[in-house]
């Protein structure tokens, strides 16, 4: 195929939803790839001339709305993708003033005037691809976020004690409002003096000595961050926003041989000890960690399954999900133009 595509590469979201998955095709399957870049003077059709098939994720702002148009008169099929649900952003979030409110309102209104130039419309998970369904998305599919490969080359670094680690963006917060696991994490650094808790992105607030905060780690060093945690952890809130999230933080863990604690919500329900952790309720917390500090074996039989998953979520493996993706739009907007001109012809 003869691929195009837009996103935006200085984002965690853009690389694993454009600049990876789309350099992989063009490197490991041969596909003609093209990044569509926003300062190209050259005319858009000389840059969509012969493409199959338009790949936007995010973008729905008048430039992308602007090339969606022109990649359909041009006869290629645009497939849109996004992987959050910024309508479900909660008011108590710290992006909600950015993303919530009005300037939700203006987001949806571009989505859908986008939606009537696509052909099939992907995001990671059946909860988001259902909403976008109900905002009139033409078709829709899932698409997981896979590891990019080089993610998966771990040095391990042995250490002792136990040491409990969350890697977590800003939006985190709501959930620690919400759940009480700075509190347990508080509680089980007073009980046990071989542990230390480490939590990257959002802050704790705890004050001991065995707490370290790290303000941010770049995304090609997450799963090796995660690979010094003995436990890693993924507490979420049950709310609109969470429920469809990526799964994409187990695979981060799991791929350094983490095994890991997640709450049963969202992208992680169904998930559990084939993929080398297991599923938390809000008050199950302090229970499910102490019992993994405690049982050494159980925790060295989880990492084993947790470091095969990961290395079955490399991108390198799942390029099939990407290619039969595009190739449904590419179909889509086949079966489209061939109505079309029936309907015309009847006409």
């Amino acid at each position: 195929m003869r691929i195009a595509y837009r996103a935006d590469p200085k984002s965690s979201n853009g690389l694993y939803r454009g600049l990876l998955p789309m350099t992989a095709l063009g490197g490991l399957r041969g596909h003609d790839v093209r990044r569509l870049f926003t300062d190209d003077a050259r005319p858009l059709e000389a840059r969509l001339d012969g493409v199959d098939v338009v790949l936007i994720h995010r973008y729905c702002n008048p430039p992308a709305l602007e090339l969606a148009r022109r990649a359909q008169e041009a006869g290629a099929a645009v497939m849109w993708d996004n992987d959050d649900d910024m309508g479900a952003m909660p008011r108590s979030s710290v992006t909600y003033r950015h993303f919530g409110g009005m300037a939700w309102e203006r987001r949806l209104a571009q989505m859908r005037a986008l939606f009537a130039h696509a052909d099939l419309v992907t995001s990671p998970s059946e909860t988001l691809s259902g909403r976008f369904a109900q905002w009139g998305a033409p078709a829709t599919g899932v698409i997981e976020n896979y590891l990019a490969d080089p993610c998966l080359e771990i040095d391990q670094r042995p250490h002792s004690g136990i040491t409990i680690g969350w890697v977590a963006g800003g939006e985190h917060a709501m959930d620690i409002q919400r759940l009480p696991i700075g509190e347990v994490l508080g509680r089980i650094l007073e009980e046990r003096a071989d542990v230390r808790v480490v939590s990257v992105g959002v802050g704790l607030g705890l004050r001991h000595e065995r707490y370290e905060h790290i303000e941010s780690v770049p995304i090609w060093t997450l799963s090796q961050t995660a690979a010094e945690f003995d436990i890693a952890i993924a507490p979420i809130a049950d709310t609109a926003f969470n429920r469809s999230r990526s799964n994409i933080k187990l695979k981060e863990y799991a791929a350094g041989g983490t095994p890991w604690l997640a709450s049963p919500i969202g992208p992680y329900a169904g998930l559990g000890e084939k993929q080398g952790g297991r599923l938390v309720p809000d008050d199950g917390w302090h229970e499910a960690i102490t019992r993994l500090v405690d049982r050494p074996r159980e925790l060295r039989r989880l990492a084993k399954r947790a470091a095969r998953w990961g290395a079955s979520q490399a991108l390198s493996k799942n390029l099939d999900v990407w290619e039969q993706r595009l190739a449904e739009a590419v179909e889509l907007r086949r079966a489209r133009g061939a109505a079309v001109r029936a309907r015309r012809s009847a006409a």
